[in-house]
Parts: C-alpha cells; structure tokens; sequence
C-alpha cells in the first residue's frame, strides 16, 4: 500500500511511504481522531461563548448568584482548555509515532 503524505500549511512537502496496510492503518486512525477532537472542539465553543454572553450581558445576567455562576463558568472552561490540550497532545504524539513507523 502507498501512503501519501502532505507536511506543512504554506510550503507543502510531500513524500510517499510504501507500507503494509496495519501502520497505514494506523496512521489513518490517528488522523481521524485528531479531526473528530477538532470538531467536537468547534462544538463546544460555541457553547461556552453563549453562556459568556448570559453571564455578562446585563438584560440576560441572572439576578441571583451570579459569582457562583462565573465560577463555575471559569472552572467548566479551565477543565475544557487543559482537558483538550492534554487529548490533542497525546492525538500528536500518536501521529508522530505512527509516522516514525513507517
């Protein structure tokens, strides 16, 4: 099996790898987690950028406990950012020595 692979954004580099079907497999998997993380992250967002704008838009600000809420909107989004810089290091990592099998 032929494995193409396309490096860089501006200055692309491509090579071609023949391999067995299980590391290109591999590959592939790892690629694939990376662009499923990259969605549900383009999903979440969203989410949390609405919820900014109740907490801090005066008309739709809820009257009681509103340092509790920002709170815990502070927390909620710290884990999301640490939880999914850890996720899409460890998605690198597995790319990289995926490649470096090849």
């Amino acid at each position: 099996m032929v494995l193409t692979i396309e490096e860089g954004f501006v200055k692309k580099e491509m090579y071609s790898v023949q391999d067995t079907v299980l590391p290109a497999l591999k590959v592939m998997i790892a690629i694939n987690k990376a662009y499923d993380m990259w969605l549900l992250t383009i999903l979440i967002l969203p989410l949390f950028i609405s919820v900014f704008f109740v907490l801090f838009f005066k008309p739709l600000r809820p009257r009681k406990n509103v340092k509790l809420y920002v709170v815990l909107f502070i927390l909620f989004l710290a884990t999301f950012i640490i939880w999914d810089f850890y996720v899409h290091k460890e998605i690198i990592e597995e790319i990289s020595n995926a490649l470096n099998r090849l």
